[in-house]
């Protein structure tokens, strides 16, 4: 990776998590700047119903895999997933832009997230949230970007 300068972040348009424009505008950027995607120890093939987006009237189907060793995030669904997350927009943004480990034990205890599949596999996501920090150049870009 090129040396990251959080500057190079400003102005970039900013669009509502997990929109197509929110999508394509991250693997732009990434790809343009060279961020790397975020690495990670645990394959994972997690499929994700999420509702309430405020773009579209019908829950969204998104998928995170992690298989390869780094973190993919895309539209659709996985065939073979490990398991299968339905939340709420806010939730899942909170999450994944925030890494906000702390909403998802409080959404998971009060019923907002609800998992079919292998449970012990959900665990892996810790190491995906904790210890990031606002200067890590995925953070940024994903707080940059997300309206």
């Amino acid at each position: 990776m090129t040396e990251f300068d959080m500057s190079m972040l400003e102005g970039l348009n900013r669009h509502e998590f997990l929109s197509r424009d929110w999508l394509d505008e991250f693997r732009s950027i990434t790809e343009r700047l060279n961020i790397e995607p975020m690495r990670v120890d645990v394959a994972l093939r997690m499929n994700q119903i999420i509702s309430g987006c405020p773009f579209q009237d019908e829950p969204l189907k998104a998928f995170l895999d992690t298989s390869s060793g780094v973190v993919t995030l895309d539209l659709g669904e996985l065939d073979n997933a490990d398991l299968t997350v339905a939340l709420d927009y806010e939730t899942a943004k909170s999450l994944f832009v925030e890494f906000n480990p702390q909403r998802a034990i409080e959404s998971f205890i009060a019923g907002k997230i609800l998992v079919t599949g292998d449970m012990t596999k959900l665990l892996g996501l810790t190491q995906i949230f904790t210890g990031r920090a606002d200067d890590d150049p995925m953070s940024a870009l994903l707080k940059a970007i997300t309206t």
